[in-house]
């Protein structure tokens, strides 16, 4: 008979994968076999595929068939690869043209031959854009995410008897409004004009969320650490198309939003409670496919780790390579998965077990060995690359009455003009927020003037470590561009040595 040769996709880490499919159609007894690693519920796409083809008015050979999915060392898991299964075998038996490599299909068959919409397609749509594909077929349900993905014509077919009459160029297939736009309200967790006092907080998280810096607060219960917390996230610009289609990609995969949703247009605000298992926290990967975890589904927006003392050991101690890389690779038997994990850390805790040793502690109830104990779990290797440390004390009655301070959009449009000149400075290099840029490359090309550089190194004489130097001259540069400086001066360098304590130690 004959061999054709069809493009799907699989999902694989939180991209997905380009597989070929491979139908052979031969003489001998009739049979069904697919290679290459299928999961069962890819192969059991053969059956679905049969009866769709069937009860689509087509034509199911009696023939020895045998469908080859390439990479064949690859894992291929989920319905995805339903679609091009059954457009293999009605190439490979000529009642259709056979397809060229910038075609490319992804869909479930229902066994009346419906295609449904399937997980993952907008991470699927950018790898196959990626990999020259210039015609995506989809379900219906799922075409206006991956309509979203520039440079790629998406096809929207909703059963298999249309879809042929696409490929024949008898149909255009289905017409699909423009991808609704997200009601993602940024103040949804609040707003700063309702902080009363916290005027070093304010401006410390409004720093933060200028440089991407991670943050802690210690204070005692009811101070306002969570309130702050939560409305850090409305401080923060939107996210630029990219990351709108890599954190929506995630949270798809997460199963966090449903199938033909708007983008994610705010960065995300996760905030797992510290009973979390280390699994949840940073990810697995079962069969190839990415499970994110609190760290991936937190990349472009905010980690909050409330009572952080409470959370276990390797839940903690598992961020510290994202918090440096911005990437947390998963390794299990035989592969190994790269997830993103570029989130702004915000940790907050109580100065000890029972929550009151803050200023004088009179009314502490805890001992000297409690309280270390307390505050040990937040090891020193974590909190050392916490950027900016903040100590919280209870607001006074005067501050209570205060009218409304700044809100949220007002504090924004300082962030957003001090990230346009970080941004600008930071143009022809692979990074664009202060936090991100290398200590070796601010030290050579970027110092403070001479008053700062001198009293960065007199702290290094008095024990301030390399990291937290370059930390610092991190802080400096965001500081100097909130007030439109060329160069951070003495001043800048002793408010980010400020910014550096908070009582963690």
């Amino acid at each position: 008979m004959s061999l054709a040769e069809v493009w799907g996709v699989v999902p694989a880490g939180i991209s997905g994968v380009m597989v070929k499919v491979e139908v052979d159609v031969a003489r001998g007894l009739p049979s069904v076999g697919v290679v290459g690693l299928a999961h069962t519920s890819v192969a059991e796409a053969r059956w679905r595929a049969r009866s769709a083809i069937v009860n689509s008015g087509f034509t199911w050979p009696n023939s020895r068939i045998t469908i080859g999915l390439s990479p064949a060392d690859l894992p291929k898991t989920g319905t995805s690869l339903d679609l091009p299964i059954a457009v293999g075998l009605l190439a490979a038996t000529s009642q259709i043209a056979k397809l060229g490599s910038n075609v490319s299909f992804i869909g479930e068959l229902g066994l009346d031959g419906a295609i449904k919409p399937v997980p993952g397609v907008l991470a699927a749509a950018i790898s196959a854009q990626r990999h020259g594909v210039s015609t995506f077929i989809v379900s219906a349900g799922n075409s206006r995410e991956a309509r979203e993905v520039e440079g790629l014509e998406v096809i929207a077919v909703t059963n298999l008897r249309q879809l042929i009459a696409v490929l024949r160029n008898e149909d255009a297939g289905e017409e699909v409004d423009q991808f609704p736009a997200m009601i993602d309200d940024a103040n949804a967790l609040g707003d700063f004009s309702e902080v009363r006092g916290h005027d070093v907080a304010r401006f410390a998280l409004e720093v933060a969320a200028a440089g991407g810096h991670h943050c802690s607060l210690l204070g005692e219960p009811g101070v306002g650490k969570t309130m702050l917390a939560q409305r850090f996230v409305s401080l923060l610009p939107e996210l630029n198309q990219q990351q709108a289609l890599d954190v929506t990609s995630v949270h798809a995969l997460a199963g966090r939003i449903e199938s033909g949703h708007g983008l994610l247009r705010r960065p995300p605000f996760i905030a797992p409670h510290h009973s979390i298992s280390a699994g949840a926290m940073l990810g697995s990967v079962r069969n190839g496919v990415l499970l994110p975890g609190a760290l991936t589904l937190a990349s472009e927006g905010v980690l909050f780790l409330d009572e952080a003392p409470e959370f276990d050991r390797p839940c903690l101690e598992g961020m510290r390579q994202p918090l440096e890389q911005g990437s947390l690779a998963l390794m299990r038997v035989g592969q190994t998965v790269i997830a993103p994990a570029r989130f702004q850390l915000i940790l907050a805790a109580n100065p000890c077990p029972c929550g009151q040793a803050i200023g004088r502690g009179d009314g502490c109830t805890c001992g000297a060995q409690q309280k270390r104990r307390y505050l040990q779990k937040l090891s020193g290797p974590l909190m050392d690359r916490i950027d900016i440390r903040i100590s919280l004390t209870r607001p006074t009655d005067a501050h209570l009455r205060m009218s409304a301070g700044e809100s949220s959009d007002v504090i924004a449009q300082r962030v957003l003009l001090a990230r346009d000149r970080a941004h600008v400075r930071w143009t022809n290099e692979s990074w664009n927020l202060n936090a991100q840029a290398p200590g070796s490359v601010l030290r050579s090309s970027y110092p403070p003037d001479a008053a700062g550089q001198g009293l960065l190194e007199r702290a290094e004489s008095r024990g301030l470590n390399p990291r937290g130097s370059d930390r610092v001259l991190r802080m400096a540069w965001t500081l100097a561009d909130l007030e439109a400086q060329d160069q951070p001066n003495n001043d800048h360098v002793a408010t980010a040595l400020s910014m550096r304590g908070g009582g963690f130690e």
